[in-house]
């Protein structure tokens, strides 16, 4: 089997940091007299695991009890000259799997491996409640790190890489994110962007992901018709393998067919349906649907995201209601009035045994605890005002660690944005930090949103992406459209502190790839005279995590939709979801 390239690490470079791994034998299968397989623990996310090797993991012959203390691990036989097509692994924990391996009926995940050709296998641990796959949730897990562990980067670590590309002949309109039941059943939501031509409503589509055309598309609304609001949703595949797509005020479930199982219309609160979205969804770790509602003004007719800021009055909207779904029954469990309208999608953490769902008011931020799908308001945890005059909403929180962590202004502001971490057991414990402030904005920028902070003032800031958060490495990835820039920040016991900075202009989320070992910043870059949010073409930028360092670059290509994410996909590829509908395929691959 070939390794991943990431994977390809001598066995000389590992010995002076590797831990050995205790040893029985299995009594349930023949055993050999003797270790069969030297394993070594690759540096990364620990865990304690109890594994079965065999030779043949057909039958399985020659088997063997390892324990482990990582999910990496670098195995090779002891047996000399000789070459095992099919030895196998089998993990002896509920929910733990191979990257890009299968298992056979056994459990027994199959590879090739010799005491001279050793095998790099990445564990991958349960995401609950969403399906084992590569990607099926939006930002991979329900505390939207946007850690994508089981991706990796196609090409070289030393930089000297080229970007190759393919592209749909048919349009995605707005694609906004993908999901994968396997490699081979690959799916896109997208059409929510009413303000962008071509998009009239929700679709999902099923795609071939080696010609990138459509195997089934399913267009689920016509807005275009019924006038009703076209803004983004999202698209996800729960644990139960059906995929499930918020739009407007629907829920719907699709089996991998593209047929329509069942459709959901959601309470919409104190506004019109046809001025009601629920932006996305998420789910507890018990499967539990949470979904957030955002309004447009009533009487406005602006499309898609143009409507929170080209209406007469974009505030004057009603507060967001919450609302669970069982997705068994496609009913709803619970449905509450908010304090506020919340623009942020809801994000949820288990911690101290409870599921947690996080939003983000215009000033503060509340959290519920998720009871079997009953909302029950925390009071105990009131961080207070969390934003400065000048700054205005901040995106989604991020889970990481202990820690919700959050960036503010998500539409353009005349304050400088903070990146702010509050403390999931005490949120009086906070840190905040200004990454980019007094950083100069290029003067073409400057002048285009010149009157675009709040009252008609001039905007220095503005960031419609969330934060990614790398749990493992304790890092926090921010970005600002506006001075054009990317950083890394590292939590400490004394507040926020930059491990480094990039020039690197985005309107989209980034995305992390690969071990903790080898993680990759995955993010796109927009050419330097053109405007962010109105721009008409983009790159797409590799960069190594730890240091920021640039590993690889796109040709030009045209703008992504703006606000989403450069889509993870299996071998070192990932999908550029084109605003226009052009869905590109990125091959990054050493020179």
């Amino acid at each position: 089997m070939a390794m991943h390239s990431f994977f390809r690490f001598p066995c000389s470079f590992l010995k002076n940091f590797l831990l050995l791994i205790s040893l029985s034998v299995v009594r349930d299968c023949y055993a050999a007299t003797g270790l069969l397989f030297d394993v070594v623990s690759v540096p990364g996310t620990p865990d304690q695991l109890n594994i079965k090797l065999a030779l043949d993991g057909r039958g399985p012959v020659s088997c063997q009890n390892y324990q482990v203390n990582a999910l990496n691990l670098l195995i090779k036989t002891r047996i000399p000259n000789h070459m095992y097509p099919c030895a196998g692994i089998k993990i002896d924990k509920p929910g733990y799997r191979v990257a890009g391996l299968l298992p056979t009926k056994q459990g027994y995940y199959l590879f090739s491996v010799s005491d001279s050709s050793p095998v790099n296998l990445l564990i991958i641990p349960p995401n609950p409640p969403w399906y084992p796959s590569l990607e099926a949730f939006e930002h991979y897990d329900s505390g939207r790190s946007h850690v994508f562990p089981e991706a990796t980067f196609g090409g070289s670590y030393s930089g000297n890489n080229s970007v190759q590309t393919l592209s749909s002949t048919t349009l995605y309109p707005s694609g906004y994110n993908m999901a994968y039941l396997d490699p081979d059943q690959a799916f896109i939501y997208g059409g929510g962007y009413g303000d962008v031509a071509g998009s009239i409503g929700a679709f999902v589509a099923k795609v071939n992901p080696n010609t990138l055309e459509p195997i089934w598309y399913n267009q689920l609304i016509n807005t275009s018709v019924n006038g009703e609001w076209d803004y983004p949703g999202s698209m996800g595949i729960l644990q139960d393998g059906f995929i499930y797509v918020s739009y407007g005020y629907r829920l719907a479930k699709l089996d991998r067919t593209g047929a329509v199982m069942s459709t959901l219309v959601l309470p919409t609160g104190g506004a019109e349906p046809l001025n009601t979205s629920f932006n996305g969804f998420n789910a507890t770790s018990d499967g539990i649907i949470v979904m957030k509602s955002v309004y447009r003004e009533a009487g406005c007719s602006f499309q898609g995201p143009d409507a929170l800021l080209n209406c007469p009055d974009p505030s004057d909207v009603p507060a967001s209601i919450l609302v669970s779904v069982n997705p068994k029954t496609m009913q709803v469990i619970d449905n509450i009035t908010l304090p506020a309208p919340v623009g942020a999608r809801p994000t949820i953490s288990v911690f101290q045994g409870k599921n947690y769902v996080y939003l983000l008011e215009p000033t503060t931020a509340i959290r519920y605890e998720v009871n079997q799908g009953k909302f029950i308001l925390d009071t105990s945890w009131n961080p207070g005002t969390i934003t400065l005059s000048g700054q205005t909403l901040c995106t989604s929180f991020v889970v990481m660690n202990d820690w919700v962590v959050a960036q503010t202004n998500t539409l353009p502001a005349s304050t400088a944005l903070d990146v702010i971490a509050i403390n999931q057991a005490d949120a009086s414990i906070q840190y905040s930090l200004q990454p980019f402030a007094g950083d100069p904005i290029p003067p073409l920028v400057a002048a285009a949103f010149s009157t675009a902070g709040p009252g008609g003032v001039p905007a220095i800031s503005w960031a419609p992406m969330s934060v990614s958060a790398d749990p493992g490495n304790n890092l926090i990835f921010a970005s600002d459209s506006l001075p054009g820039e990317i950083a890394a920040l590292t939590i400490t016991s004394t507040g926020l502190q930059i491990v480094w900075k990039a020039n690197q202009t985005t309107t989209e989320f980034t995305t992390l790839i690969g071990p903790q070992n080898s993680r990759v910043l995955v993010g796109t870059d927009i050419p330097g005279p053109e405007i962010p949010g109105n721009n008409l073409n983009d790159f797409a930028v590799w960069r190594n995590a730890l240091t920021g360092q640039e590993l690889a670059r796109s040709p030009l290509l045209p703008a992504m939709t703006q606000g989403t994410m450069i889509q993870p996909y299996y071998n070192g590829d990932m999908f550029f979801e084109g605003q226009s509908g052009t869905l590109i395929k990125l091959m990054p691959r050493p020179l």
